[in-house]
């Protein structure tokens, strides 16, 4: 996410860091709770005749380390304002010292910090357990999901609450519904259409969403400004799927319902042209994707069969037979050169077009969709029975890793995307869900449709950025509050943790 300028807050809004995202008022409180430590009648009595703050300066140090992440010197620092809730103090930025070294692959430095250095504190036995597993359960820690910075803003916002016990949260900690703050905008669109499919393009700087037989599309500028283009229009058929080529972020794919697929680019000033038209003579596509060199572009058929095109529109290969669905997503596994797509109605096959090797996922009822992550190593496929699937595919044996249910979904086709360390999924009842994708657990629900929600869309680039279309013909764009991502994804840790301790414990019994 970009973190907003000083120029565009103004009052008691005012950004007073450009590295930190914690606003002025906010600063200040914490700062006071900080002054307080060591701030007794004698210091009191002797700062009102002598008309200077005691302990300005060093609160004023101690933060500046905190955000530039000089977490030795701040321990130090600390010590030196007072004694009060010291240990407490620094317990909690030790933690988050372990957090950023763990992030950043430092393994063996964060081993040392908890081993010398928290683990000798008082009261520091249960989290020195759950950093513990951390460290043994790799596929748990943090390694290369956040930046260091939001580490350091939250110490901050954990300081206050613990300064302030009493100070509750905006939302509960009971996962639910009610406990995600968010903001919603409606993106002017042109139009009528249904919204069956939308995608931002990797860089998150563009948008398409389908609206009948044509596809929108929006610019997201950095200044935050949302401006909208001409809309792509040219397909006589409702447009069905829309998938953007990697690394170029100006190229995307539009597939035509039993028609075509289409090839267009944007260029610097936004003007949008059609670049070709790949068919094939009496059959029509359902679904599209482009090769993993950006070169050639694959599309499923209407009849079953696969086809690949290089950009001229001469056609390379194709694979007849039962290789797709008539309503079958489509993905591109880039490192292992494999087709994905359902190749019956409880199948997905995995084709290795060069090796012609196979490999497969077997569902016990109907699949609807999928979506692949944006590493390419997992797979969520959602399903008719009103639940969503999450594959690890890097192995030879696809597995099976956890099951999300909460939305509904009886007869559409209803799109779930990844979203970082979350799931979301459109619904029936026109509603957003929003899972944890490391315990399973339901922890938001957008409202703001009036009909069948088909489809979400996740912004990399502004990972508290999601968007959503509808059947109401409204592309609707949320944004999470950051401070509500950040503590609903520690909890959603810390859950897994205990379950895994809990199990851990069984085992040993």
């Amino acid at each position: 996410m970009d973190l907003p300028s000083t120029s565009s807050q103004g009052g008691g809004n005012e950004v007073v860091r450009s590295n930190t995202d914690l606003k002025k008022t906010k600063l200040v409180r914490i700062k006071s709770l900080l002054y307080s430590l060591g701030y007794d009648r004698k210091g009191k009595s002797l700062e009102k005749g002598l008309g200077i703050e005691l302990h300005k300066e060093l609160v004023d140090l101690f933060i500046e380390q905190i955000l530039d992440g000089k977490w030795d010197e701040s321990l130090s620092t600390l010590r030196d304002i007072g004694k009060k809730y010291v240990d407490k103090i620094s317990l909690l930025i030790l933690e988050y010292k372990f957090y950023e070294l763990l992030s950043g692959d430092k393994v063996i430095e964060a081993s040392k910090t908890l081993r010398y250095e928290i683990a000798p504190l008082e009261n520091s036995d249960e989290i020195t357990r759950k950093l513990s597993a951390l460290i043994l359960s790799p596929s748990q820690n943090l390694c290369c999901q956040e930046s260091g910075l939001w580490f350091r803003n939250r110490v901050l916002e954990d300081l206050e609450n613990l300064l302030l016990p009493t100070k509750s949260l905006k939302f509960n900690h009971q996962h639910g519904k009610d406990e995600v703050p968010y903001n919603t905008q409606t993106l002017k669109s042109s139009g009528q259409g249904e919204v069956w499919c939308m995608q931002f393009s990797d860089c998150g700087k563009y948008l398409a969403a389908t609206s009948g037989n044509r596809v929108n599309m929006w610019e997201f500028r950095e200044s935050g400004e949302i401006t909208r283009l001409n809309p792509l229009v040219g397909h006589v058929q409702p447009v069905s799927y829309i998938t953007w080529r990697i690394p170029n972020d100006f190229q995307l794919l539009t597939c035509g319902v039993e028609e075509n697929v289409k090839r267009w680019e944007i260029s610097p000033t936004g003007d949008v042209s059609c670049l070709h038209t790949y068919r094939r003579e009496n059959l029509g596509t359902v679904s599209c994707a482009w090769g993993p060199d950006g070169e050639s572009i694959f599309a499923g058929l209407n009849n079953g069969s696969i086809v690949m095109w290089n950009l001229q529109g001469e056609e390379l290969r194709i694979w007849e037979g039962s290789r797709t669905t008539r309503i079958a997503d489509l993905a591109i596994a880039r490192d292992r050169k494999e087709l994905i797509t359902t190749c019956n109605y409880r199948t997905i096959r995995f084709f290795g077009w060069e090796t012609r090797s196979e490999r497969f996922i077997y569902e016990d009822v109907d699949i609807v969709s999928f979506s692949m992550s944006e590493d390419g190593c997992y797979l969520l496929v959602s399903l008719a029975n009103e639940t969503i699937d999450l594959w690890d595919i890097q192995g030879e044996n696809p597995e099976l890793v956890r099951t999300y249910e909460g939305h509904k979904r009886k007869r559409y086709v209803v799109r779930a995307c990844f979203c970082g360390r979350f799931i979301a999924s459109g619904s029936e009842d026109s509603k957003v869900y929003i899972w944890s994708k490391d315990s399973g657990r339901l922890v938001g629900v957008f409202v703001g449709h009036s009909d069948t929600v088909n489809c979400v869309s996740w912004n990399q680039a502004r990972h508290l950025m999601l968007v959503s279309g509808s059947d109401d013909h409204i592309v609707n764009s949320w944004d999470v509050l950051e401070i509500t991502y950040l503590t609903i994804l520690l909890r959603e840790m810390d859950y897994v943790v205990q379950q895994m301790m809990e199990l851990m414990n069984q085992l040993q019994i």
